[in-house]
């Protein structure tokens, strides 16, 4: 799993994998100002609102959250593979056992890059429309 953290002025931010949906202190996240509004982030509105430089509030760029997100989403989505194959031999095992052999065939077969490009497109939508 991959986490996110950053140095700023020698203290170490919070880390924060993922996207983050809160800071540590409870207090939601925004992810855009009239200042800069084409470079996404997310920031604490608690650290945001009182100008906050230094300190330990959630404070992460929207590339690195999507890419940590995608990253995290491929891992998970890889142990399910891995979950996945070994319960098809075991089911294999089990009939070839009581029935005789047998073929299985996967009815439907999606790759997890695809699972993965769908969420992605999905969070990045449901993003930019806030």
């Amino acid at each position: 799993m991959s986490a996110s953290s950053s140095t700023t002025g020698g203290r170490r931010r919070a880390r924060t994998p993922g996207i983050p949906s809160k800071c540590w202190c409870g207090v939601g996240i925004t992810s855009k100002t009239n200042q800069n509004p084409y470079r996404r982030y997310y920031r604490c509105i608690y650290a945001a609102s009182l100008r906050l430089e230094n300190d330990n509030h959630v404070f992460k760029w929207v590339d690195k959250a999507f890419t940590d997100e995608i990253q995290q989403l491929d891992n998970q989505v890889r142990m399910l593979e891995e979950e996945v194959q070994f319960l098809k031999a075991t089911i294999r095992s089990e009939s070839e056992l009581s029935e005789g052999p047998k073929i299985m065939e996967p009815k439907i077969k999606i790759s997890g890059g695809c699972v993965i490009l769908a969420v992605v497109l999905v969070l990045g939508i449901m993003m930019y429309k806030k």
